[in-house]
Protein backbone atom coordinates (compact mmCIF):
# COMPACT_ATOMS: atom_id res chain seq x y z
CA UNK A 1 0.00 0.00 0.00
CA UNK A 2 1.26 3.60 -0.97
CA UNK A 3 1.90 5.60 2.32
CA UNK A 4 -1.49 8.39 0.57
CA UNK A 5 -3.13 5.16 0.64
CA UNK A 6 -2.22 4.40 3.97
CA UNK A 7 -3.31 8.04 4.99
CA UNK A 8 -6.22 7.42 3.56
CA UNK A 9 -6.84 4.90 5.42
CA UNK A 10 -5.75 6.31 8.60
CA UNK A 11 -8.04 9.06 8.01
CA UNK A 12 -10.61 6.44 7.42
CA UNK A 13 -10.32 4.39 10.54
CA UNK A 14 -10.32 7.69 12.97
CA UNK A 15 -13.84 7.78 13.22
CA UNK A 16 -13.33 4.57 15.27
CA UNK A 17 -12.29 6.72 18.41
CA UNK A 18 -14.90 8.80 18.73
CA UNK A 19 -16.67 8.77 22.14
CA UNK A 20 -15.48 7.75 25.26
CA UNK A 21 -12.70 5.45 24.55
CA UNK A 22 -11.66 4.38 28.38
CA UNK A 23 -15.26 3.21 29.09
CA UNK A 24 -14.78 0.22 27.43
CA UNK A 25 -17.60 1.08 24.56
CA UNK A 26 -15.26 -0.22 21.67
CA UNK A 27 -13.77 -3.02 20.86
CA UNK A 28 -9.99 -3.34 21.73
CA UNK A 29 -10.03 -4.94 18.17
CA UNK A 30 -11.05 -1.39 16.26
CA UNK A 31 -7.85 0.26 18.24
CA UNK A 32 -5.35 -2.79 17.59
CA UNK A 33 -6.48 -2.39 13.51
CA UNK A 34 -6.03 1.69 14.10
CA UNK A 35 -2.63 0.95 15.44
CA UNK A 36 -1.54 -1.54 12.68
CA UNK A 37 -2.26 0.66 10.11
CA UNK A 38 -0.64 3.52 12.14
CA UNK A 39 2.92 1.58 12.49
CA UNK A 40 2.78 1.25 8.25
CA UNK A 41 1.82 4.93 7.86
CA UNK A 42 4.83 7.61 7.80
CA UNK A 43 3.95 10.04 9.98
CA UNK A 44 2.48 13.20 8.88
CA UNK A 45 1.64 16.31 10.64
CA UNK A 46 -0.93 17.45 8.59
CA UNK A 47 -3.38 14.36 9.37
CA UNK A 48 -2.00 13.64 13.15
CA UNK A 49 -0.78 17.30 14.53
CA UNK A 50 2.62 17.60 16.25
CA UNK A 51 3.64 14.63 17.86
CA UNK A 52 6.80 14.96 19.85
CA UNK A 53 9.30 12.41 21.30
CA UNK A 54 10.03 12.86 25.01
CA UNK A 55 12.48 14.90 26.03
CA UNK A 56 14.98 12.61 27.76
CA UNK A 57 17.83 14.42 29.35
CA UNK A 58 18.94 11.98 32.46
CA UNK A 59 17.92 12.59 35.90
CA UNK A 60 16.32 15.95 36.28
CA UNK A 61 14.56 18.10 38.78
CA UNK A 62 11.33 16.45 37.62
CA UNK A 63 12.06 13.10 38.13
CA UNK A 64 13.87 14.09 41.23
CA UNK A 65 10.97 15.22 42.99
CA UNK A 66 8.54 12.69 41.95
CA UNK A 67 10.96 9.89 43.10
CA UNK A 68 11.30 12.17 46.64
CA UNK A 69 7.39 13.12 47.05
CA UNK A 70 6.11 9.33 45.81
CA UNK A 71 8.46 7.65 48.11
CA UNK A 72 5.55 5.12 50.34
CA UNK A 73 8.22 3.18 52.85
CA UNK A 74 10.55 0.09 52.30
CA UNK A 75 8.36 -3.33 52.22
CA UNK A 76 7.90 -5.08 55.24
CA UNK A 77 10.73 -7.70 55.79
CA UNK A 78 10.38 -10.94 56.23
CA UNK A 79 9.99 -13.06 52.07
CA UNK A 80 7.48 -14.22 50.65
CA UNK A 81 4.49 -15.28 53.49
CA UNK A 82 4.25 -18.93 51.62
CA UNK A 83 1.46 -20.11 54.33
CA UNK A 84 -0.70 -17.57 53.13
CA UNK A 85 -2.81 -18.07 50.15
CA UNK A 86 -1.85 -15.22 47.35
CA UNK A 87 -4.43 -13.01 46.16
CA UNK A 88 -2.65 -12.49 42.68
CA UNK A 89 0.26 -13.51 40.58
CA UNK A 90 1.32 -9.71 41.73
CA UNK A 91 1.87 -10.95 45.11
CA UNK A 92 4.73 -12.66 44.13
CA UNK A 93 6.34 -9.96 42.48
CA UNK A 94 9.14 -9.01 44.84
CA UNK A 95 11.55 -11.29 47.66
CA UNK A 96 13.54 -13.00 45.61
CA UNK A 97 16.11 -15.13 46.38
CA UNK A 98 20.04 -14.71 47.14
CA UNK A 99 22.66 -17.43 46.05
CA UNK A 100 25.99 -17.79 47.06
CA UNK A 101 28.16 -18.67 44.01
CA UNK A 102 30.91 -20.33 44.96
CA UNK A 103 30.92 -23.21 42.46
CA UNK A 104 31.33 -20.66 40.02
CA UNK A 105 33.80 -18.49 42.04
CA UNK A 106 35.71 -21.35 42.14
CA UNK A 107 35.81 -22.53 38.11
CA UNK A 108 36.62 -18.92 37.82
CA UNK A 109 39.32 -18.93 40.29
CA UNK A 110 38.04 -15.62 42.08
CA UNK A 111 38.99 -15.35 45.79
CA UNK A 112 35.84 -12.93 46.60
CA UNK A 113 32.05 -14.09 47.86
CA UNK A 114 30.32 -13.63 45.19
CA UNK A 115 26.59 -13.09 45.19
CA UNK A 116 23.43 -13.63 42.78
CA UNK A 117 20.38 -11.32 43.23
CA UNK A 118 18.03 -13.66 41.23
CA UNK A 119 15.25 -11.48 39.76
CA UNK A 120 13.98 -14.06 37.73
CA UNK A 121 12.21 -15.96 40.14
CA UNK A 122 9.47 -12.67 40.11
CA UNK A 123 6.03 -13.96 38.97
CA UNK A 124 6.46 -12.41 35.02
CA UNK A 125 10.56 -13.36 35.29
CA UNK A 126 12.31 -10.76 35.70
CA UNK A 127 13.08 -7.79 37.50
CA UNK A 128 10.72 -5.05 34.88
CA UNK A 129 8.18 -6.84 37.23
CA UNK A 130 8.94 -4.78 40.30
CA UNK A 131 8.49 -1.85 37.87
CA UNK A 132 5.68 -2.90 35.88
CA UNK A 133 3.37 -3.08 38.98
CA UNK A 134 5.00 -0.39 40.87
CA UNK A 135 3.92 2.32 37.17
CA UNK A 136 0.86 1.04 37.06
CA UNK A 137 -0.30 1.41 40.85
CA UNK A 138 0.83 4.69 41.18
CA UNK A 139 -1.07 5.68 37.83
CA UNK A 140 -3.96 4.39 39.30
CA UNK A 141 -3.48 6.40 42.81
CA UNK A 142 -3.04 9.76 40.57
CA UNK A 143 -6.01 9.23 39.03
CA UNK A 144 -4.67 9.31 35.71
CA UNK A 145 -5.82 5.64 34.81
CA UNK A 146 -8.69 3.16 35.38
CA UNK A 147 -9.83 -0.17 34.23
CA UNK A 148 -10.19 -0.40 30.95
CA UNK A 149 -8.18 2.19 29.59
CA UNK A 150 -5.52 1.35 26.82
CA UNK A 151 -2.16 0.84 27.96
CA UNK A 152 1.11 1.83 25.24
CA UNK A 153 4.41 1.41 26.26
CA UNK A 154 7.77 1.28 24.29
CA UNK A 155 10.19 -1.66 25.80
CA UNK A 156 12.56 -3.94 24.69
CA UNK A 157 10.53 -6.47 26.33
CA UNK A 158 10.77 -7.43 29.99
CA UNK A 159 9.01 -4.31 31.08
CA UNK A 160 6.32 -5.01 28.65
CA UNK A 161 5.97 -8.63 30.62
CA UNK A 162 5.63 -7.31 33.69
CA UNK A 163 3.14 -4.17 32.60
CA UNK A 164 0.79 -7.08 30.59
CA UNK A 165 0.62 -9.18 33.49
CA UNK A 166 -0.65 -6.16 36.23
CA UNK A 167 -2.29 -5.21 33.07
CA UNK A 168 -3.71 -8.77 32.11
CA UNK A 169 -5.01 -8.77 36.21
CA UNK A 170 -6.01 -5.38 36.88
CA UNK A 171 -7.85 -4.69 33.56
CA UNK A 172 -6.19 -2.81 30.96
CA UNK A 173 -5.66 -3.44 27.11
CA UNK A 174 -2.25 -3.10 26.28
CA UNK A 175 -0.21 -2.34 23.42
CA UNK A 176 3.44 -2.68 23.52
CA UNK A 177 6.02 -1.40 20.87
CA UNK A 178 8.81 -3.64 20.41
CA UNK A 179 11.94 -3.27 18.12
CA UNK A 180 12.61 -6.47 15.51
CA UNK A 181 15.66 -7.40 17.47
CA UNK A 182 13.70 -8.57 20.63
CA UNK A 183 12.77 -12.28 21.12
CA UNK A 184 10.25 -14.57 20.05
CA UNK A 185 9.59 -15.86 23.68
CA UNK A 186 9.10 -12.18 24.72
CA UNK A 187 6.54 -11.91 21.93
CA UNK A 188 4.90 -14.65 22.65
CA UNK A 189 4.82 -14.46 26.34
CA UNK A 190 3.12 -10.84 26.13
CA UNK A 191 0.60 -11.59 23.42
CA UNK A 192 -0.91 -14.78 25.81
CA UNK A 193 -1.54 -12.26 28.29
CA UNK A 194 -3.37 -10.07 26.16
CA UNK A 195 -1.43 -7.18 24.52
CA UNK A 196 -1.03 -6.71 20.79
CA UNK A 197 2.01 -6.28 19.77
CA UNK A 198 3.78 -3.66 17.12
CA UNK A 199 7.28 -4.20 15.82
CA UNK A 200 9.60 -1.39 14.71
CA UNK A 201 13.24 -1.48 13.41
CA UNK A 202 15.65 -2.43 15.63
CA UNK A 203 18.26 -0.21 13.86
CA UNK A 204 16.03 2.94 14.40
CA UNK A 205 17.57 5.98 16.69
CA UNK A 206 15.52 6.40 19.74
CA UNK A 207 13.89 9.82 18.55
CA UNK A 208 13.33 8.49 14.91
CA UNK A 209 10.17 8.78 12.99
CA UNK A 210 9.56 4.82 13.12
CA UNK A 211 11.39 4.34 16.24
CA UNK A 212 9.26 2.28 19.05
CA UNK A 213 9.33 5.06 21.04
CA UNK A 214 8.07 7.51 18.76
CA UNK A 215 5.34 4.98 17.28
CA UNK A 216 4.10 4.76 21.34
CA UNK A 217 3.66 8.58 21.31
CA UNK A 218 2.04 8.95 17.97
CA UNK A 219 -0.42 5.91 19.27
CA UNK A 220 -1.09 7.54 22.66
CA UNK A 221 -2.26 11.05 21.31
CA UNK A 222 -4.39 8.57 18.24
CA UNK A 223 -5.95 6.29 20.71
CA UNK A 224 -6.39 8.50 23.48
CA UNK A 225 -3.82 5.92 25.61
CA UNK A 226 -1.33 6.38 28.25
CA UNK A 227 2.40 6.05 27.72
CA UNK A 228 4.07 5.34 31.40
CA UNK A 229 7.18 5.54 29.96
CA UNK A 230 9.37 3.64 31.82
CA UNK A 231 12.43 5.73 30.60
CA UNK A 232 11.13 9.29 32.67
CA UNK A 233 8.58 7.61 35.72
CA UNK A 234 9.64 7.78 38.87
CA UNK A 235 7.79 4.25 39.86
CA UNK A 236 11.05 2.99 37.88
CA UNK A 237 13.76 3.86 40.37
CA UNK A 238 11.15 3.99 43.69
CA UNK A 239 10.86 0.26 42.70
CA UNK A 240 14.12 -0.69 43.37
CA UNK A 241 14.81 2.08 45.86
CA UNK A 242 11.77 0.87 48.04
CA UNK A 243 12.11 -2.97 47.30
CA UNK A 244 14.84 -4.37 45.52
CA UNK A 245 17.82 -2.92 47.39
CA UNK A 246 15.74 -2.91 50.75
CA UNK A 247 15.71 -7.10 50.47
CA UNK A 248 19.75 -7.04 49.13
CA UNK A 249 20.26 -5.10 52.73
CA UNK A 250 18.53 -7.58 54.58
CA UNK A 251 19.42 -10.89 52.75
CA UNK A 252 23.38 -9.67 53.17
CA UNK A 253 23.00 -8.28 56.84
CA UNK A 254 24.24 -4.97 55.34
CA UNK A 255 27.82 -6.73 54.31
CA UNK A 256 28.59 -5.73 50.87
CA UNK A 257 31.42 -4.09 49.39
CA UNK A 258 30.52 -4.12 45.80
CA UNK A 259 26.78 -4.34 44.03
CA UNK A 260 26.90 -4.82 40.47
CA UNK A 261 24.20 -4.28 38.13
CA UNK A 262 23.33 -3.86 34.23
CA UNK A 263 21.89 -0.64 33.10
CA UNK A 264 19.09 -0.45 30.97
CA UNK A 265 16.97 2.59 31.43
CA UNK A 266 19.20 2.92 34.70
CA UNK A 267 15.88 2.84 36.72
CA UNK A 268 17.20 -0.67 38.39
CA UNK A 269 20.92 0.51 38.91
CA UNK A 270 19.85 4.03 40.42
CA UNK A 271 17.28 3.01 42.67
CA UNK A 272 19.60 0.27 44.03
CA UNK A 273 22.42 2.76 44.02
CA UNK A 274 20.60 5.59 45.98
CA UNK A 275 18.98 3.11 49.08
CA UNK A 276 22.33 0.93 49.33
CA UNK A 277 24.83 3.72 49.90
CA UNK A 278 21.93 5.47 52.15
CA UNK A 279 22.41 1.84 54.26
CA UNK A 280 25.76 0.62 53.70
CA UNK A 281 28.75 2.80 54.13
CA UNK A 282 31.45 2.30 51.63
CA UNK A 283 29.46 0.51 49.17
CA UNK A 284 30.65 0.83 45.73
CA UNK A 285 28.34 0.82 42.84
CA UNK A 286 29.42 -1.12 39.35
CA UNK A 287 27.38 -0.12 36.32
CA UNK A 288 27.61 -2.93 33.62
CA UNK A 289 26.99 -1.22 29.81
CA UNK A 290 27.51 -3.37 26.16
CA UNK A 291 29.75 -1.70 23.75
CA UNK A 292 26.95 -0.22 20.97
CA UNK A 293 25.56 1.66 23.53
CA UNK A 294 26.15 4.97 24.64
CA UNK A 295 25.47 5.10 28.66
CA UNK A 296 28.98 4.65 30.15
CA UNK A 297 30.84 7.56 31.61
CA UNK A 298 33.34 9.42 30.19
CA UNK A 299 32.00 9.10 27.20
CA UNK A 300 35.30 7.77 26.01
CA UNK A 301 34.46 4.62 27.41
CA UNK A 302 31.70 3.93 24.96
CA UNK A 303 34.43 4.71 21.63
CA UNK A 304 35.53 1.18 20.66
CA UNK A 305 35.89 -2.60 22.42
CA UNK A 306 39.88 -2.76 21.94
CA UNK A 307 39.24 -6.56 21.33
CA UNK A 308 36.76 -6.70 19.07
CA UNK A 309 36.27 -2.93 17.78
CA UNK A 310 32.76 -2.87 18.83
CA UNK A 311 32.10 1.00 19.19
CA UNK A 312 29.00 3.25 19.41
CA UNK A 313 25.82 2.27 16.69
CA UNK A 314 27.18 -0.85 16.93
CA UNK A 315 24.48 -3.50 16.71
CA UNK A 316 24.81 -5.78 19.79
CA UNK A 317 23.07 -8.89 20.45
CA UNK A 318 22.48 -9.29 24.12
CA UNK A 319 18.86 -7.92 25.34
CA UNK A 320 17.35 -5.48 27.90
CA UNK A 321 20.66 -3.36 28.27
CA UNK A 322 22.29 -0.28 27.05
CA UNK A 323 20.76 2.50 24.78
CA UNK A 324 21.50 5.45 22.48
CA UNK A 325 20.21 8.30 24.77
CA UNK A 326 20.05 8.68 28.12
CA UNK A 327 17.22 7.66 29.95
CA UNK A 328 15.78 10.68 32.38
CA UNK A 329 15.50 7.74 35.38
CA UNK A 330 19.44 7.34 35.29
CA UNK A 331 21.55 9.01 38.01
CA UNK A 332 25.07 8.63 37.00
CA UNK A 333 26.29 10.19 39.98
CA UNK A 334 25.03 7.33 42.21
CA UNK A 335 27.59 5.13 39.88
CA UNK A 336 30.75 4.69 41.09
CA UNK A 337 32.37 2.29 37.90
CA UNK A 338 31.45 1.42 34.97
CA UNK A 339 32.44 -1.57 32.73
CA UNK A 340 32.37 -2.38 28.92
CA UNK A 341 31.43 -6.07 27.71
CA UNK A 342 31.14 -7.42 24.19
CA UNK A 343 28.27 -9.72 23.10
CA UNK A 344 30.87 -13.16 22.65
CA UNK A 345 32.19 -12.42 26.39
CA UNK A 346 28.41 -11.96 27.75
CA UNK A 347 26.69 -15.18 26.27
CA UNK A 348 29.93 -17.36 27.20
CA UNK A 349 29.63 -16.08 30.94
CA UNK A 350 25.95 -16.76 30.85
CA UNK A 351 26.76 -20.77 29.16
CA UNK A 352 29.26 -20.29 32.47
CA UNK A 353 26.48 -19.28 34.96
CA UNK A 354 24.28 -22.36 33.90
CA UNK A 355 26.62 -24.55 34.52
CA UNK A 356 28.25 -24.26 37.53
CA UNK A 357 25.42 -22.79 39.66
CA UNK A 358 22.02 -24.24 37.88
CA UNK A 359 21.26 -20.73 37.55
CA UNK A 360 19.13 -20.26 34.20
CA UNK A 361 19.34 -16.85 33.48
CA UNK A 362 18.90 -14.60 30.78
CA UNK A 363 21.63 -13.02 28.00
CA UNK A 364 22.13 -9.75 29.74
CA UNK A 365 22.91 -11.78 33.06
CA UNK A 366 26.00 -13.47 31.44
CA UNK A 367 26.95 -9.30 30.65
CA UNK A 368 26.29 -8.80 34.17
CA UNK A 369 28.23 -11.45 35.18
CA UNK A 370 31.13 -11.13 32.57
CA UNK A 371 31.45 -7.49 34.02
CA UNK A 372 31.40 -8.46 37.62
CA UNK A 373 34.64 -10.61 36.73
CA UNK A 374 36.48 -8.41 34.64
CA UNK A 375 35.88 -5.75 37.70
CA UNK A 376 37.65 -8.43 40.27
CA UNK A 377 39.88 -9.11 38.31
CA UNK A 378 41.16 -6.23 36.67
CA UNK A 379 40.62 -4.06 40.22
CA UNK A 380 42.04 -7.60 42.20
CA UNK A 381 39.47 -7.34 44.70
CA UNK A 382 40.20 -10.69 46.80
CA UNK A 383 39.37 -12.54 49.89
CA UNK A 384 37.29 -11.00 52.30
CA UNK A 385 35.47 -8.54 49.79
CA UNK A 386 32.03 -9.32 49.09
CA UNK A 387 30.26 -9.00 45.43
CA UNK A 388 27.02 -8.88 44.55
CA UNK A 389 25.35 -9.11 41.03
CA UNK A 390 21.77 -8.66 39.67
CA UNK A 391 20.15 -11.07 37.67
CA UNK A 392 17.80 -9.51 35.75
CA UNK A 393 15.89 -12.45 33.84
CA UNK A 394 15.92 -15.96 32.95
CA UNK A 395 16.90 -18.13 29.98
CA UNK A 396 13.08 -18.69 28.80
CA UNK A 397 13.03 -15.69 27.08
CA UNK A 398 16.19 -16.64 24.63
CA UNK A 399 15.54 -20.52 23.99
CA UNK A 400 15.96 -19.66 20.55
CA UNK A 401 18.70 -17.38 20.58
CA UNK A 402 21.55 -17.88 23.13
CA UNK A 403 20.27 -20.91 24.86
CA UNK A 404 19.89 -22.64 21.45
CA UNK A 405 23.88 -23.90 19.74
CA UNK A 406 22.48 -23.50 16.43
CA UNK A 407 21.45 -20.13 16.99
CA UNK A 408 24.49 -19.12 18.39
CA UNK A 409 26.89 -20.50 15.53
CA UNK A 410 24.95 -19.02 12.93
CA UNK A 411 25.57 -15.86 14.88
CA UNK A 412 29.07 -15.80 15.34
CA UNK A 413 29.83 -17.66 18.59
CA UNK A 414 31.88 -20.32 18.35
CA UNK A 415 30.10 -23.14 20.71
CA UNK A 416 33.63 -25.50 20.97
CA UNK A 417 35.17 -22.04 22.41
CA UNK A 418 32.23 -21.56 24.75
CA UNK A 419 32.09 -24.92 26.18
CA UNK A 420 36.01 -24.95 26.64
CA UNK A 421 35.42 -21.60 28.78
CA UNK A 422 33.04 -23.84 31.00
CA UNK A 423 35.23 -26.79 30.73
CA UNK A 424 38.54 -25.17 31.68
CA UNK A 425 39.83 -23.49 34.69
CA UNK A 426 41.36 -20.13 33.59
CA UNK A 427 40.46 -20.21 29.70
CA UNK A 428 37.40 -17.50 29.96
CA UNK A 429 40.17 -15.31 31.12
CA UNK A 430 42.38 -15.85 28.38
CA UNK A 431 39.89 -15.77 25.56
CA UNK A 432 38.55 -12.76 26.56
CA UNK A 433 41.29 -11.19 27.60
CA UNK A 434 40.53 -10.66 30.99
CA UNK A 435 43.27 -11.35 33.18
CA UNK A 436 45.93 -8.39 33.79
CA UNK A 437 44.36 -6.28 31.01
CA UNK A 438 42.55 -3.29 31.54
CA UNK A 439 40.50 -2.64 28.24
CA UNK A 440 38.61 0.10 29.77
Amino acid sequence: MSAMAMTTSLRATRSLRTGPVACGLRRFSDYIEIARKMKDTPYNPAVEGEVKCPDYVGWDAAVDSDFHKLQTGPWKKGGRPYEQICDSALDLVGFTPMVRMSRLAKHLEVDCEILGKCEFFNAGGSVKDRIGKRMIEEAEKSGRIKKGDILIEPTSGNTGIGLCMAAAIKGYRMIICLPMKMSGEKVNTMKTLGAEIIRTPTEAAWNALDSHIYLSARLAKELNGHVLDQYKNAGNPLAHYEGTAEEIIEQTGGKLDYMVMSAGTGGTVTGCALKLKEKIPGIKIVAVDPYGSILAAPDSMNDKSVRTGAGVGTQYQVEGIGYDFIPTVIDKRAIDYWVKTDDDESFAMGRNLIRHEGLLIGGSCGATMAGAFRFIKENKIGAGKRVAILFADSSRNYMSKNMDDSWMEANGFSMKEINRTCNEKGYYAKLYKVAGMCLR
